[in-house]
This record gives C-alpha cells, sequence and structure tokens, in this order.
C-alpha cells in the first residue's frame, strides 16, 4: 500500500488488488499462486474472488460434504496469503462451508448476498449468485447468510440499488458472479475472443449502470475477456469511464487468464480531471446503446420476418452481391447455410464479429426476390475462418446456423493476439514462468529483469496477454507501456545515466507465435550522443538500413511506426533522445538474433555480454539482482505514481 499526498497535502492511498474468477473449490492452487505473486510483486493488500468459489457442481451438491482442501481454509487451520473477500457462496459442500466459515478466525471473509461496502478506502459494490427465474421471486435473503446464496432474489437487487442510489462517493469496484446483458454491445468489430456467449444478466446489467463503477469483474463463463473502456452517462458532474473484466477459472484447462492485479488509487482520494480521463479506445455505454438499438427495430409481420413478397424488383436486405472493392479469397471465406429468410447483411455481419473482423458477405436471391438460406462470409484474416467454423451449431435470429470453411486447407496461422500460449516464457498463465524475476506488474504490462542481463539496469517489458508486437497490443498496453519506458528513463536520469530500449518482432509461427518484449537498458551518458551512429554503423554491416522516426508520443508515435511497418517483422530501437529507429524485416531477409544486444552491449560498455547465454546467474543471484533493481525503480514505478 503505497502513501503519498495530494495537491491539498491529503494522504492518497495507491492500492495493491488482486482479484480472481472462479476458484471452483481449487483453493490450495489459489492461495498457491496468490503467494507466488505477493512475493515477487507485491505486497497486495486484498484478494477478491469471482464466481463459484466452491467446486463447480448443481444445486442438489451444495448440502454435499466439503472437500478437506476447502475445509482447511473454511475452518481456519489454513490461512490466505492476504486478506480475501469473495462472493459465488454456491457449489459441492458450500452449505457445510459456509457455516464452519461463519465462526472460524479467518482472513477469508464471504463479502454477503449483495451490498455496497468500504474496504480499506475502496467502495466495493457486490452481488452473489446466478439467476434463476422462480427463486428470483422469493423474499429477501439474510444479507450475510451463513449458508451462502446460489440464486439473487429480486430483494437482493433492490437492496443494492437502494445502497447505490444513496452512496456519497463513486464506486471503485463492482463484483459479480454472471456477466452482465449487453455488455458487448457497442465493441470494435474483431474484438470479441473465441466461443464467447453473448448471453448475461440483465439485473446485473441494471446495477452496473447504476453503479458506474470504474472496474466491472465477473466470472462463471471461464473466459478471460478485457472490454475496452466505456463512458458512463454524465449525471451532470462529469462522466468517467468502467473498464469490464471477465475471469476464467482456477486451473482452466486453456490456461485463459484468471488472476488480474491492480494498482488503484480509491475514488473518493483522486483529483476529479483524474478520475474522468477518457483513456484512448473508449466506447459508449454499452447499456446505453443497446437501449437505443431497441427503439430504432423495426416493424415486423407476424411470422417475424421482414415482408419481402413486395420487394421482387428491388435488391432484399437480406441479399448481398458483394461489397465494391473486395478481392474473394476462400481462404478468408466461410459458407454458411441454414440461414434465416429475415437475416440482414448487418445482422449476419454483426454475429460474425465474434470470429473476426467481417470483409464481405456475400448472399444471393431466388426467383421471387426472397434472400437465399444460405451465404458465404469473408473476414479479413484466416485465422478468423478457423473461430468461425465453431460457431457452427449457434443462433443467429433464433435459427441454428452450420459453417463450414470455404476452402480445403488452411494457409499456416499465427496464434490469436492476446491469448495465452503453452509453453511461453513470457505467459504468466505458464507454471513454469520465471516469476522471481518480476519487477512490476502493472494493469496491461509488466515488467521483468532480463535473464542474461547485459547489466544490472537491463529489463524486459512485456504485455501482460500474449501480443505479438507493440504494434499488435492494445491501445491501453501501448499506452502503459509509453509511462514504463519513461519511469525508466526518470529512474536512469537519478543515476547519472540514460536509457536505449530496442524491440525485435519475428512472427515465430512454428513456435506458437512471439511474445512481444521491449529490451530496456541503462547506459552511461556519455554513450547516449553515439547510440544513433553506432545501430546504423551496424546494420550497415549487416547490409540493411534504418529509417528514422522523429519523436512522437500518443497515438502520432505508433501511427509512425505502423506506417513504415504495416503488418511486417521488424527490428525497432529506441534512441536516449526519444527518436526511434525502424527496419522492416521481409521475408527472405535472415535478420541476426542477436543484433540489438551486440549494439547495445558495445554502447554498455559491456561488449563481452553480447550473448545472453553466457550471462545466466544462479537462482539466488537471478533474485538478489532483481530486488536490488526493485529496490530502486519503486520511486518511479508507474503502479506507485
Amino acid at each position: 500500500m503505497a502513501r503519498q499526498k495530494d495537491y491539498e497535502g491529503r494522504k492518497i492511498v495507491n492500492m495493491k488488488v488482486l482479484v480472481t474468477g472462479d476458484p471452483g473449490g481449487n483453493l490450495p492452487a489459489l492461495f498457491k499462486r496468490v503467494a507466488a505473486v505477493n512475493k515477487s510483486n507485491g505486497p497486495f493488500d486484498l484478494l477478491f474472488c469471482v464466481g463459484s468459489f466452491f467446486s463447480h457442481a448443481d444445486s442438489k451438491e451444495d448440502a454435499a460434504p466439503v472437500s478437506a482442501d476447502a475445509q482447511a481454509y473454511t475452518s481456519g487451520s489454513k490461512q490466505a496469503p492476504i486478506p480475501t473477500y469473495f462472493i459465488g457462496s454456491f457449489g459441492a459442500g458450500s452449505k457445510e462451508a459456509m457455516l464452519s466459515l461463519s465462526t472460524a478466525s479467518s482472513n477469508i471473509q464471504y463479502l454477503g448476498t449483495s451490498g455496497l461496502k468500504t474496504l480499506q478506502g475502496l467502495n466495493v459494490a457486490f452481488l452473489d449468485g446466478i439467476y434463476d427465474a422462480a427463486a428470483c421471486k422469493q423474499g429477501p435473503q439474510d444479507v450475510g447468510s451463513a449458508t451462502g446464496c446460489r440464486h439473487y432474489t429480486e430483494a437482493d437487487v433492490n437492496r443494492l440499488k437502494v445502497q447505490l442510489e444513496s452512496a456519497s462517493g463513486d464506486v471503485d469496484l463492482l463484483l459479480t458472479c454472471e456477466w452482465p446483458q449487453d455488455i458487448l454491445v457497442a465493441t470494435p468489430a474483431g474484438s470479441l475472443p473465441e466461443r464467447i456467449n453473448k448471453s448475461g444478466s440483465s439485473a446485473v446489467a441494471e446495477l452496473a449502470a447504476l453503479a458506474r463503477p470504474r472496474y466491472h469483474f465477473a466470472g462463471t463463463k471461464n473466459i478471460f475477456y478485457a472490454r475496452p473502456p466505456y463512458l458512463n452517462t454524465d449525471l451532470g458532474a462529469g462522466a468517467h469511464v468502467t473498464r469490464f473484466i471477465g475471469l476464467a477459472s482456477v486451473g482452466n484447462v486453456a490456461k485463459q487468464k484468471s488472476l488480474h492485479a491492480l494498482g488503484l488509487v480509491p475514488a473518493a482520494s483522486m483529483e476529479v480531471a483524474t478520475l474522468q480521463q477518457k483513456p484512448e479506445g473508449t466506447t459508449p455505454s454499452p447499456y446505453e446503446a443497446a437501449a437505443q438499438a431497441k427503439k430504432k427495430r423495426p416493424i415486423e409481420d407476424a411470422d417475424g420476418a421482414k415482408d419481402w413478397r413486395w420487394q421482387v424488383n428491388k435488391r432484399p436486405k437480406g441479399a448481398s452481391l458483394g461489397r465494391p472493392g473486395v478481392v474473394k479469397d476462400d481462404y478468408k471465406t466461410v459458407f454458411v447455410r441454414n440461414i434465416s429468410f429475415k437475416a440482414s447483411e448487418a445482422e449476419i455481419t454483426d454475429f460474425f464479429t465474434q470470429a473476426g473482423k467481417v470483409e464481405d458477405v456475400r448472399r444471393g436471391t431466388d426467383d421471387t426476390g426472397r434472400p437465399k438460406g444460405y451465404c458465404h462470409v469473408q473476414f479479413t484474416i484466416d485465422s478468423a475462418v478457423e473461430r468461425a467454423c465453431r460457431l457452427s451449431g449457434a443462433l443467429l435470429l433464433d435459427r441454428e446456423v452450420y459453417i463450414d470453411s470455404a476452402a480445403n486447407g488452411s494457409r499456416p496461422i499465427a496464434p490469436e493476439p492476446g491469448k495465452p500460449v503453452e509453453g511461453c516464457w513470457f505467459c504468466l498463465s505458464n507454471p513454469t514462468a520465471d516469476t522471481d524475476l518480476i519487477v512490476s506488474i502493472g494493469e496491461e504490462c509488466y515488467c521483468a529483469m532480463d535473464k542474461g542481463a547485459i547489466n544490472e539496469g537491463h529489463v524486459l517489458l512485456l504485455p501482460i496477454e500474449h501480443y505479438a508486437s507493440s504494434l499488435a497490443c492494445s491501445a491501453n498496453a501501448w499506452a502503459e507501456m509509453q509511462r514504463y519506458l519513461s519511469a525508466f528513463k526518470a529512474c536512469a536520469a537519478s543515476q547519472g545515466k540514460e536509457v536505449i530500449a530496442f524491440e525485435r518482432h519475428l512472427s515465430l509461427v512454428k513456435k506458437g507465435g512471439n511474445h512481444c518484449h521491449v529490451n530496456v537498458v541503462f547506459i552511461p551518458a556519455s554513450a547516449a550522443p553515439k547510440a544513433k551512429q553506432a545501430f546504423q554503423q551496424a546494420a550497415q554491416a549487416q547490409g540493411f538500413a534504418f529509417t528514422a522516426l522523429s519523436k512522437a508520443v500518443g497515438k502520432a508515435s505508433r501511427s509512425q511506426l505502423q506506417e513504415v511497418v504495416g503488418d511486417s517483422e521488424y527490428f525497432l530501437a529506441i534512441l536516449p533522445d526519444g527518436s526511434r529507429l525502424v527496419h522492416p524485416i521481409t521475408r527472405e531477409e535472415r535478420h541476426p538474433l542477436d543484433f540489438g544486444r551486440q549494439v547495445v552491449a558495445q554502447l554498455a560498455g559491456t561488449p563481452d555480454r553480447a550473448d545472453w547465454k553466457t550471462c545466466q546467474l544462479e537462482k539466488p543471484q537471478e533474485i538478489t539482482r532483481t530486488e536490488a533493481f526493485k529496490a530502486v525503480f519503486q520511486p518511479y514505478d508507474v503502479v506507485n505514481s
């Protein structure tokens, strides 16, 4: 818990919080992971759990005996690594476990059925349970029910509404088991994860719209999804954004992200201007957008279909002969059967944006002018075809559609951006990841000491999610990377040094795809003026030349780089003065893997450390070096700013 003062001299507490998806009764694994993260990048103040806290099971199993693993914690014989609060008080053995927990001396606490609490300065709203039509009509439940809450009631929802309407401050966190209805509305095309289930709770959506939380966490879908921030309604005092994050279950087979770290100042301690900052990529409120869309829905006939009988001489809305300027590509196309006659091109496009950005829809008509029951949908990238085929059997306007690839076989495809890759050194979901080397974990990125460091100031800057390059990162991840680079420059300056950085983006398809990592190295200030010439001379010796990019910040910085490299691989050098050198790497080019290290090792005055394999240390030495750098960097860490 970092403390600082604002411009009026008030104490500001920067909380470090962990949030996990469904523990599913796997408490030993959860707390082992939390202990490791807390040790490597803590201390964290609180852990919140959403989704089913106990083993997944139907309601009949709630009264079953509790497992020994869960009982050890709910009885108080074992403690969590940090104070823990949870909802999702249902699952196998939950009734016995909750009764035991109610009388135990434990740092694991049940938040309750619904309510608004202040925990260490954070305003936390919560709704436990999942929707059930019959249960919802029942009477109110005890707020701190000792037997848990599998289904919430109308009274539970209304209780929280009343508290939210009378609350004096902004809500920092909203915790629910279910995702809200319409949360995926107004998201950018192609931004949704594969096989996403669009269903959600209308009650949770109402609460989210009313609470206007800074963060909303939910579980139960066993998938990780971080929605772009959306702007809440301005009620007269300005508007701020909400970030919705759905977390996967602990220990899920797909290795989707289940644990999320946050560093945040309670809203009550923030300046209004800071609270109301609008990040790049912010969307309109999904709840407002959904409400407006429903108002504009066209009138349909008794069969639910638009009247196409009078449009024989017109092009029906469901027909599409193809969009102009699109080159047909079967490897990017799926063939779709059993489409409803009433489905418009826009509705077909919206359905398939779950798989990727739609480039074209081709659907003919029969002799009467009625749209045919099949069509071709073309995407902008090959990999969307595979994701689209997984939607086969899903409902489009209440009708099952059947989807196949339009081509025989497929081109090699790279892994989907943001998805953890098994065996990746840098994915934190990898059990073998070197978490002892971690220096800092932000909201989108983390920093770790290089395993074969050029010097004591050699750090890697990486997105938490598996993105292939800094250009492929989300807008928020890109922005946080720039903040970290500024923090490193400030830290180096305090030692009379400068910072140089480089990124080498390779696709590495056969190895599961590159995980973006930017090498950041502290160098002597005297070497800084020589950096540009050193890179240019080294490039000339290898037979290529750099393109120089002028100093730029924000979107301009990203756009500059995108214009030069497009979708190609590249090498990027970030010089001490903020300017950059970039070289797009063509498919035919054999770019030396150690190019960046060779140049920077010379500038750092340690040419003998260009080969990282000769620079590795034993584990205790790695930990000592990491702790030493963390102590130096701590005053400049973006998590503490």
